[in-house]
């Protein structure tokens, strides 16, 4: 059995969920800890408080700082360090519901019980569950900074129960449903980006950020290395979602045959159909807009197609995603080709897909006669 440190000795650092760095020790029977931004530092305060077997001195300077005055303070690093996506939200976040709620009040005052009611609030006023959980990601993600900075001892954050979102239904197209589909969009201009996103699995952001140099037809390959993205400030092109997401994937013989009736309509159309210039354009040759390319193309595709409403992540990524693993296709091969992190994720977002997954029932009556 391990032996249990005795007074005056001290814990190995460890690194604490909010980024500090602790170290344990005992002293007249009772466990002190003792705080650093890194891991020297936390050591080496352990080692000086057993030496001297003194009291830790506080971690943190409380400070009469408001939280308006450190969100301003923290916005100057997050907008050098956040997506620009993720920039907006936060900031939409914190202009909407978070200043409002705690801007005047003094962070050092924060408490737990001022974050659940305006979660409460913002519930009773009619916000989903999952948008109340993402204005409690935030919140928290800037106190982490605040503890940090040593503004704050702890993050109250951790302290409150956000609403549970329910995971979402997955509502992909079925074979005949995705057939009636690309057969509705055969004469549309996006006809080759429909026919990508469902045999490779790709993102509205990432088909709208291909170049043709990314596009090997030969080898039958497209490379996912950029994602297009619109917001208020325009549209801008930045590295994929995560670092998984730049990837490989193989092309169908189908989606090779519409990108080459597409490469020749561009080329009519007098755009550049090689080197780094956009396979996907709109009809002045700049980058897509997906807001129009759904309203305008996608939505009344489905509805000459007869099908139900649906989003194009669902009737093309989960799609591809669905029909690969119903075929039989290794989920390995698959998770790689959608840039997931791994195939647990893949398979537990879809293992309900996989034909016969999870069916004991032969299996046993033959077990048992």
């Amino acid at each position: 059995m391990a032996r249990k440190n005795g007074n005056g000795e001290g814990s190995r650092p460890r690194e604490r969920a909010d980024g500090r760095w602790e170290a344990r020790y005992w002293v007249g029977g009772k466990r002190r800890s003792v705080y650093g931004s890194t891991r020297k530092e936390a050591a080496d305060k352990l080692a000086k408080a057993i030496a001297n077997n003194e009291e830790p001195r506080a971690t943190f300077a409380a400070t009469n700082i408001t939280v308006r005055e450190f969100f301003a303070q923290y916005d100057d690093v997050v907008r050098d360090t956040m997506k620009r996506r993720s920039l907006e939200t936060y900031r939409d976040i914190a202009r909407l519901h978070l200043l409002p709620a705690f801007g005047n009040k003094k962070l050092k005052d924060l408490t737990r019980e001022h974050v659940q009611r305006m979660y409460s609030q913002k519930r009773d006023a009619g916000l989903s569950a999952a948008r109340v959980r993402r204005i409690h990601g935030v919140l928290s993600s800037a106190l982490n900074h605040a503890v940090r900075w040593r503004l704050l001892d702890h993050n109250v954050g951790r302290e409150v129960s956000p609403p549970r979102v329910p995971a979402p239904e997955i509502r992909p197209l079925n074979a005949e449903e995705a057939k009636r589909f690309l057969a509705a969009a055969r004469g549309d201009r996006y006809h080759a980006l429909y026919v990508l996103g469902l045999t490779t699995g790709a993102r509205i952001g990432e088909l709208g950020g291909l170049f043709w140099s990314d596009l090997d037809l030969n080898r039958r390959v497209v490379r996912v290395q950029r994602a297009l993205i619109t917001g208020r400030g325009g549209q801008t092109f930045e590295p994929p979602k995560t670092p998984n997401s730049r990837r490989s994937i193989g092309l169908s013989q189908r989606a090779i045959d519409a990108l080459e009736r597409h490469r020749e309509r561009q080329r009519v159309e007098g755009f550049a159909v090689e080197g780094d210039s956009l396979v996907f354009t709109n009809t002045v040759g700049g980058p897509i807009n997906p807001s129009h390319l759904l309203c305008r193309s996608f939505k009344p595709l489905l509805e000459w197609a007869g099908l139900p409403r649906n989003t194009f992540h669902a009737a093309t990524r989960h799609t591809f995603c669905c029909l690969a693993l119903q075929q039989g296709i290794n989920a390995r091969t698959i998770s790689l080709a959608m840039g997931h992190s791994s195939v647990a994720f893949t398979l537990s977002k879809y293992a309900l897909y996989i034909p016969n997954y999870g069916d004991t029932a032969v299996g046993l009556d033959e077990a048992l006669g």
